[in-house]
């Protein structure tokens, strides 16, 4: 069938005619499985150029329409319909469409049981209205996505398809099926299409061009004037190779502000479209918050002198996709400087699936030339969904590391592995028990992301959800959790005994309460000190209430406070309030304001190597500004403001046996002001093709006063700039 349809939103093509229609939506939010409230029609038809997919939603004018326009790849807050392509059928990995009411697009991909947001695909939408539905046209290219080959020319997809209403916090879905679930991609309806050969070449060529105004770094240019290219060739539908020349990885969207004194690395979301295009296959989470490939320490200057971040020479990326196995590689080139030698980088993926046992390796390699060091890691993971109720999964992983240069010589080989088991016996209970173990010398950090090392852990934990049937009238759903764990080292020192527990309720005006609360026991602490000294750390207890206000008008809302410890006994305060203001539908403004009292905390200084204690107040202030006046013009405001007065209480010196003696003051009282603020424009020129401008300026001030108060932290922070510039990048597609 030749289909002649234009995405209009209006679905008036006599095309829609032949299509396959669904209508049996069932509610998923609050989970009950009961009819939808309002109709929803789903039609889909394919043809040679792709999948074609429209929905109706029924919504009188007695039902409120939240149709408010965002950003491509923001949150829509609004009413939505998503479409869910399981392309091959095999549940491993599926890609998600959604289109708002006023056609905002966001898309994502779901591998290895994790949603991620950061994965951009060509497709195309529209949407339109009347007095008692609103409609939404999707186009979906074959391009979009790899995918195995048949023989037969038919091939069976799985389509899961939901719609929704956001005044109501309610959502519509065909088939019946959740991601809660552990059957969520096998529960998707199957659907048997003509599979078209496809191929294609495109090529994203980009100039961009930085003014540094001010900077604090030494030897950074004034000016700068960048060009490269980024390119996807796919050959066929199964095999995909992308590359970029000089790839500009520049920021022209900023990361949060962040104040971290604690002993865990910031972990950073990823943003440059070279490691987010096509890479599901890579996604490498672990149930603790460990990853084994984390894209961004490519560029970041991890290694280098002061932390400097590093161009990319190339960078290549090759995936195939087949009935028997899918493989991915990719590699990664850092420039050369006058005083640096950059790192490469190398990433396999191979996976193989067999009925319900999915079978992996994973390699992932670092070539640090300037210090002489490799860091290999391989993995072998494996997932049976034994039932419709039970899941297990299991990694074992293995790193082996070599150094040998002027400065140091070292080698080092150690394991880990997990396993979790995850039962569902229904919608309404969810158990999960985890237990993993890290060798003293297993290593991730050159290429991953790892919290801690030389440990066993257990966790269990329980939820039980109320969907329906619920005693108070004005109540949707609930739920309830508790979870708890331990964790040792592998000589036997226990770090943490703890319990936590949380409940929600969502009402029916939308609007929630959350309480959560939980402690851990005495124990050790090898991870403040930074391998100086362990010590004993006294009963941590932690609690928090908070609400969330009706989400569907112009005025939305939310209120927290916390109580909890800081490394010591004394419970410390914060106070966390936000607002939204829907000026129009096209214009977001938005604040957030944190205030925290700190009568403990404790802070490893590294410059005396002692433990220090502070009372302290700290604030952080986040203000957005959103306005989207047409589907291909943004404009972004985005402010932030970290301060932070401390007064020193005591400095602890670790004895013997671990317990904290208080020696006096040596170290001294600290104040610090740190704002960021970016102000961006963003012209949609086509698919994944954007010009850009982009003012950034950001302001740092500190001293050893412990009490600049408010106003003088806020001024300074500002006053004294640190860095400011302008940036105009052009990406075009071809």
């Amino acid at each position: 069938m030749s289909a002649e349809i234009i995405i209009d939103g209006i679905i008036d093509e006599i095309e829609w005619n032949d299509a396959q229609v669904f209508d049996q939506f069932v509610t998923v939010e609050p989970l009950s499985g009961a009819p939808a409230k309002y109709k929803t029609q789903v039609r889909l038809l394919t043809n040679a150029e792709g999948i074609y997919v429209a929905f109706s939603n029924y919504q009188p004018a007695s039902v409120k329409r939240v149709n408010r326009r965002f950003a491509r790849d923001v949150e829509i807050k609004g009413d939505k319909n998503i479409v869910s392509i399981d392309f091959d059928g095999n549940q491993l990995t599926g890609y998600d469409f959604t289109v708002g009411s006023a056609n905002s697009m966001q898309d994502g991909i779901l591998a290895n049981d994790k949603y991620r947001r950061d994965w951009d695909g060509i497709w195309y939408s529209e949407t339109s209205s009347d007095e008692n539905y609103w409609y939404s046209e999707i186009f979906i290219p074959w391009s979009v996505a790899p995918m195995t080959k048949t023989e037969s020319g038919k091939k069976e997809m799985s389509f899961w398809f939901s719609r929704v209403v956001y005044d109501e916090s309610l959502r519509f879905a065909f088939p019946d099926a959740f991601y809660t679930r552990n059957t969520f991609i096998q529960d998707w309806h199957r659907i048997e299409v003509n599979q078209e050969e496809t191929s294609s070449f495109e090529m994203y060529p980009y100039l961009s061009y930085t003014n540094n105004i001010k900077s604090s770094q030494p030897n950074i240019q004034t000016s700068d004037t960048k060009a490269g290219l980024d390119f996807i060739w796919r050959p066929n539908s199964s095999v995909q190779l992308t590359g970029a020349l000089s790839p500009d990885f520049g920021q022209v969207e900023s990361d949060d502000l962040v104040v971290n004194f604690s002993a865990f690395e910031t972990f950073m979301s990823e943003k440059r479209p070279f490691f987010t295009e096509n890479q599901g296959l890579f996604n490498s989470e672990i149930p603790n918050e460990d990853v084994i490939l984390y894209t961004r320490r490519i560029g970041s200057g991890y290694g280098a002198k002061e932390g400097t971040p590093i161009d990319i020479d190339y960078a290549t990326k090759f995936t195939r996709y087949s009935d028997s196995f899918d493989l991915g590689v990719f590699y990664v080139k850092e420039d050369d400087l006058p005083d640096f030698e950059g790192s490469e980088y190398l990433s396999s993926r191979l996976q193989r699936k067999q009925g319900d046992l999915t079978l992996g390796h994973r390699l992932t390699y670092v070539n640090r030339n300037e210090i002489g060091k490799e860091a290999t890691i391989q993995v072998i993971d494996s997932e049976w969904k034994m039932s419709e109720t039970t899941l297990w999964q299991l990694h074992f992983m293995h790193s082996k590391i070599n150094q040998n240069s002027d400065l140091e010589e070292y080698k080092s080989s150690d394991i880990a592995a997990w396993v979790s088991w995850n039962y569902q016996p229904s919608d309404e209970r969810w158990y999960t028990l985890y237990y993993s173990h890290y060798g003293e010398d297993f290593d991730l950090t050159d290429l991953g992301y790892m919290k801690r090392r030389d440990y066993n852990e257990w966790y269990a934990y329980f939820q039980n959800n109320w969907n329906e049937n619920l005693r108070l009238e004005n109540l949707l759903s609930a739920y309830w959790s508790l979870e708890a764990g331990e964790s040792r080292t592998n000589a036997g020192n226990r770090l943490e005994l703890w319990w936590n527990s949380e409940a929600e309720l969502t009402f029916k005006n939308t609007g929630k309460v959350k309480l959560r609360l939980g402690t851990t026991a005495p124990g050790w602490d090898n991870l403040l000190t930074r391998g100086f000294s362990d010590f004993r750390k006294p009963v941590q207890k932690w609690n928090e209430l908070s609400y969330s206000g009706p989400q569907g008008g112009d005025f939305s809302y939310y209120l927290s406070t916390t109580f909890e410890t800081d490394g010591l006994e004394d419970l410390n305060r914060s106070v966390n309030f936000g607002i939204g203001f829907y000026a129009s539908e096209t214009l977001n403004i938005g604040s957030s304001i944190t205030y925290k009292e700190y009568r403990e905390w404790l802070i490893w200084d590294s410059e005396i190597e002692r433990l220090t204690n502070y009372k302290a107040d700290s604030y952080f202030l986040d203000l957005r500004l959103d306005w989207n006046p047409s589907s291909n013009h943004e404009i972004r405001f985005k402010f932030q403001w970290a301060g932070v007065d401390a007064v020193l209480s005591e400095v602890f010196e670790i004895s013997h046996d671990g317990y904290l003696n208080n020696i006096g003051l040596m170290a001294s009282n600290f104040s610090f002001g740190d704002t960021a603020l970016q102000l961006r424009y963003r012209y949609k020129l086509g698919p994944l093709s954007d010009a850009y401008l982009v003012y950034s300026r950001g302001g740092y001030f500190d001293s050893y006063d412990g009490e600049e108060g408010v106003n003088q932290l806020f001024n300074n922070g500002w006053d004294n700039v640190s860095v400011e510039s302008i940036i105009a990048k052009i990406r075009l597609s071809f």
